[in-house]
């Protein structure tokens, strides 16, 4: 009887356990809208110097694996990515997802119109490594666009 129990659990966690890490890193809608809020808030509070200097580090306060914000200007360049640090600096409004969409020329023209808004594009999923629709909440503030995002998995 217990040899039976012991493959159960164990069946079970071979089961639900890559189940649990291939989710973990995906946070919430709820999530992704609260970080990008409390980078603005932030911001608002810190300055300009101070909170990109947080949101460009890998192990600040805004930045937990994949779930994190990176920040560019009107233009399309790039001011505070903290997992991709090569990326700041540069203009990104004629990059495209893998389906031709330019991400942040959207992002760009509807913050013309509101200040705030989700996205959907394509990108690679650093969990699983497979190409998957990606949600992505921005916000305006002071000409710039913070923005984070999850996976479909993670709605």
């Amino acid at each position: 009887m217990i040899g039976n129990w012991k493959s159960y659990v164990a069946a079970l966690l071979i089961c639900v356990v890559p189940l649990a890490v291939a989710t973990a890193g995906a946070p919430s809608k709820d999530e992704v809208t609260a970080r990008v809020k409390a980078a603005v808030a932030y911001y608002k509070a810190n300055g300009r110097e101070k909170a990109l200097a947080e949101l460009n580090k890998k192990d600040g306060q805004f930045a937990s694996g994949e779930d994190y914000v990176d920040v560019h200007d009107v233009n399309g360049v790039c001011v505070a990515h903290p997992v991709t640090p090569a990326l700041v600096g540069v203009n990104r409004l004629e990059q495209t997802d893998p389906n031709g969409k330019f991400v942040y020329k959207d992002i760009i023209a509807a913050s013309k119109a509101k200040p705030s808004g989700w996205i959907e594009y394509m990108r690679k999923n650093p969990i699983d490594g497979k190409i998957e629709k990606k949600l992505a909440y921005w916000e305006l503030n002071d000409g710039l666009i913070f923005k984070a995002g999850t996976y479909e998995a993670g709605k």
